[in-house]
């Protein structure tokens, strides 16, 4: 009978108490300049610089010399959110406007005719959210920052003139961390938090094909495998009160570790390049991403026997549409444009308060400037509008909170330098 009672309440505690570990994160588009310039039209067929180590590693047997890319990019990610009457928690709306810093490298290297080596660096999943200390989500999260680093080394093989393959390793480095408000209930003080981190390596793979019908005209596919990143730490509680803190250590809660599972989405792309003229190309995608295996949170305990409790939180598969255009205005300038669509990977009635994400629009433009035969800079920016999204979470002492994330967007500025050995 007490060990029932005992299993009740740490079900309780962990899940409705505010120990909220989760977890939440998108997968970007804008890995090079070009790519946000054209919203990701032609992602796996474009193959005219080395980002198509990552985007189709096939790709690279079109590629002349030994080239190498790198990229600069600032993200500006728009998150308000705007509580209604339903909500019970006192405190600030939320903002989680924040820049972040980003790049890109990639490097090409022919080893023959047929075969040609490559090197990718980049960052294409991941979410930082900073909300203030006293919103009224404030017991659900404060901050989360989960991203993962991708180091892709790929090989390309020309089978003849029209077919190619490639594949890549996707090395990622994840790091997860999390604050979030301590409700002390138990006792007649002001909130604590408890703060989560840790940084896990994830393994995964990329593979691509590349036909080319005519010199016009060509077709990609890319297959992005799943990569599970376990993270394993204990949450560091401060400022609680004595009471609460004695009634957690009593029940294993405190100094006890955490797990959690967070599988990145595979996804596949296909998409294709045509030129009608020497002066206009046309480019389109469309693809899947794997979004409703996501997420599992387990959370084990080293006292009571190992006792082990999870959660899951449920999203769908999204689907993915965009087209762009290229002018080539001159031999040296380049100017293009796309939109992109995503579906949403949440529904209204699951969105989490740390995972603000729903459907997907990508407005892009940019262009090229090719200096000289070795020498190009490639300038772009791109819009991620998500609109109004409602948001309805509920749990004891954790509160109810309800509202809309007002007018959520994210901005893209990126700038790239090719050159060609």
């Amino acid at each position: 009978m007490f060990k029932k009672w005992l299993s009740r309440l740490l079900a309780t505690l962990i899940f409705y108490l505010p120990l909220q570990i989760e977890a939440g994160g998108v997968c970007l588009y804008e890995i090079s300049s070009a790519d946000t310039r054209l919203a990701s039209a032609g992602w796996s067929a474009r193959a005219d610089d080395p980002s198509t180590v990552f985007t189709n590693p096939a790709g690279m047997t079109r590629l002349c010399g030994k080239q190498v890319e790198m990229g600069a990019q600032a993200i500006f990610g728009h998150v308000h959110f705007d509580p209604d009457s339903d909500t019970s928690i006192k405190g600030e709306d939320g903002a989680g406007n924040i820049w972040l810093p980003s790049g890109s490298f990639f490097a090409v290297h022919p080893y023959n005719e047929n075969l040609t080596f490559g090197l990718g660096s980049l960052g294409y999943f991941g979410s930082d959210l900073v909300y203030e200390h006293n919103w009224v989500g404030r017991y659900y999260v404060q901050k989360i920052l989960c991203e993962g680093l991708s180091i892709v080394p790929a090989a390309a093989y020309k089978i003849n003139e029209q077919w190619s393959i490639g594949a890549g390793a996707n090395i990622m480095y994840g790091f997860l961390k999390q604050r979030a408000a301590v409700h002390n209930i138990l006792d007649i003080r002001g909130d604590g938090y408890f703060n989560f981190h840790d940084y896990r390596f994830g393994y995964g793979g990329v593979v691509g094909v590349l036909y080319e019908y005519s010199c016009n005209t060509r077709f990609g596919l890319q297959y992005l495998t799943p990569v599970n990143l376990d993270f394993r730490a204990t949450p560091k509680f401060h400022n609680i009160g004595p009471v609460l803190d004695a009634f957690l250590r009593d029940v294993g809660i405190i100094g006890s570790s955490l797990k959690l599972h967070v599988k990145v989405p595979q996804s596949v792309m296909l998409s294709a390049y045509h030129a009608f003229n020497p002066c206009w190309a046309f480019l389109c995608n469309v693809g899947w991403q794997q979004w409703s295996r996501f997420q599992r949170v387990t959370v084990s305990f080293n006292d009571l026997n190992n006792r082990t409790l999870s959660s899951k939180n449920k999203y769908q598969d999204t689907w993915h549409a965009a087209i762009g255009l290229e002018w080539y205005y001159s031999p040296s300038l380049t100017f293009s444009g796309g939109i992109a669509y995503d579906s949403s990977a949440v529904t209204d009635s699951q969105r989490q308060l740390d995972f603000p994400v729903g459907k997907q629009w990508r407005f892009g433009t940019g262009a090229r400037w090719q200096i000289s035969d070795c020498l190009a800079l490639d300038f772009s920016s791109a819009l991620m509008w998500q609109g109004n999204l409602k948001c309805d979470v509920n749990k004891p002492v954790a509160g109810h909170v309800s509202g809309t994330f007002k007018n959520t967007y994210g901005v893209f500025i990126n700038s790239n330098i090719i050159y060609v050995f």
